[in-house]
């Protein structure tokens, strides 16, 4: 079993936070409705003098809280499918011999740009920068297209199209601020890039027009595999070990 040395991460934060909105939003949603009722109930009754373009202003305003829930309840779905794919993730990063080490959330900061990245894996052959998705159903595009196009199907057999940002250049560009950072360290590590798909039903029609160098899987023992057994051009030594778990451990 892998060590793990694991680090706040700022998604599960913003998960939080989401949850939150989504909590504070339903509670004013239901003072005002209640509230605009009320009021509106009482007019009509002539138990109040109240104008009655109060109570229909909250009740407008109850509308906006509406709105206003579901655009959080939204957010907070995607933020909690995240977090749910990058503990999936650990969980089989676990799997790894003990001389491997797991860091979750590790921030590349350097040159003036910070990155936060979901885990970097430490073995003496090389080390792998692994980001994690959790996406469903069919994934189509290019490495060098901006954006892949996904479909999937509901339970009930609708389906659903949207494009999502092109993760493997998200991959790419945190694999070339890692070797910045090692070559600023001095550190001869060769650095991989590993893109997981959580759900292992997700079809993957990614054509490799643009040669990125980033590992696709979304299969959890073929990643397991292609960690173990990559070699880097230079064996990784301890003091370089030592000082590359320290870099993160701040």
């Amino acid at each position: 079993m892998s060590k793990v040395i694991k680090i706040k991460s700022q998604l599960r934060k913003e998960k939080n936070k989401a949850f939150l909105m989504v909590l504070l939003s339903f509670l004013f949603v239901l003072i005002c409705f209640a509230s605009g009722v009320g009021i509106l109930v009482s007019i009509l009754l002539e138990k109040s003098t109240i104008h009655i373009a109060i109570p229909i202003l909250i009740l407008i305003l109850a509308l906006i809280f509406i709105i206003v829930f579901f655009t959080c309840r939204k957010k907070y779905d995607i933020l909690k499918a995240g977090v749910r794919g990058e503990n999936a993730t650990l969980k089989i990063l676990k799997k790894l011999p003990k001389d491997f080490t797991v860091i979750t959330n590790p921030v590349i900061l350097n040159r003036g740009i910070k990155m936060e990245l979901d885990f970097l894996v430490i073995g003496k052959n090389s080390v792998f920068i692994v980001e994690t998705k959790n996406h469903r159903g069919i994934l189509s595009g290019k490495t060098s297209n901006a954006e892949w196009h996904q479909v999937k199907h509901s339970k009930n057999g609708k389906v659903y199209e949207k494009d999502i940002s092109n993760p493997i250049k998200q991959s790419f560009r945190q694999c070339r601020r890692m070797e910045e950072l090692f070559r600023d360290f001095d550190i001869t590590a060769t650095v991989y890039s590993v893109l997981f798909f959580v759900d292992s039903r997700t079809e993957l029609k990614i054509l490799d027009d643009a040669q990125m160098n980033v590992a696709i899987f979304n299969d959890a023992e073929s990643m397991l595999d292609y960690i173990e057994n990559t070699k880097g051009k230079h064996t990784i030594s301890q003091n370089e070990l030592i000082k590359i778990k320290q870099i993160f451990k701040k």
